[in-house]
């Protein structure tokens, strides 16, 4: 399911002139044109990480260009996330890096924040499915009814 630019700023409660200066600072981002679908869930979710590193932390997303990639990297495997399997990593602030929550590597004395990405991938599921209401257009009834697919039962020859 890809997500249109009105959809992802509804979901994540964003203006336009936000959303386009995100879409500026992520290279990954910077194709995008229009208004159709054209956000996979992985990407809506970076871009829900950033939102809570914009707000909680006062960052400056221009300050997260240098994890982009990894944090790109790391929210692309949505199976993972949603399976609930622990998917836990960690933004360095000193060096600005992302390390895996199973990674031994030491804080050179700077702070890190931890980001539960499977947390995040389900309040960001639950947020696409409250933004899709009882809008009737989000699910349509099909036209036709159901046919069954198949071969045709074999008849015995006498």
């Amino acid at each position: 399911m890809k997500l249109s630019p009105h959809q992802v700023r509804t979901v994540l409660k964003v203006n336009e002139q936000t959303l386009r200066y995100w879409k500026r600072t992520y290279s990954a981002l910077a194709g995008r044109r229009g208004y159709g679908p054209c956000y996979t869930f992985s990407e809506v979710l970076v871009l829900l990480v950033t939102k809570r590193l914009v707000e909680q932390l006062g960052v400056d997303v221009s300050k997260l260009e240098p994890i982009a990639v990894a944090l790109f990297e790391a929210c692309k495997s949505s199976v993972l996330l949603l399976s609930g399997a622990d998917h836990t990593v960690y933004v360095d602030v000193a060096c600005m890096a992302i390390v895996p929550g199973n990674s031994s590597e030491k804080s050179a004395g700077g702070v890190r924040i931890e980001l539960s990405l499977p947390d995040l991938a389900r309040e960001l599921r639950a947020r696409i499915l409250d933004s899709l209401g009882d809008d009737e257009a989000a699910q349509m009834s099909l036209a036709l009814g159901p046919t069954a697919i198949g071969s045709p039962p074999k008849q015995k020859q006498a």
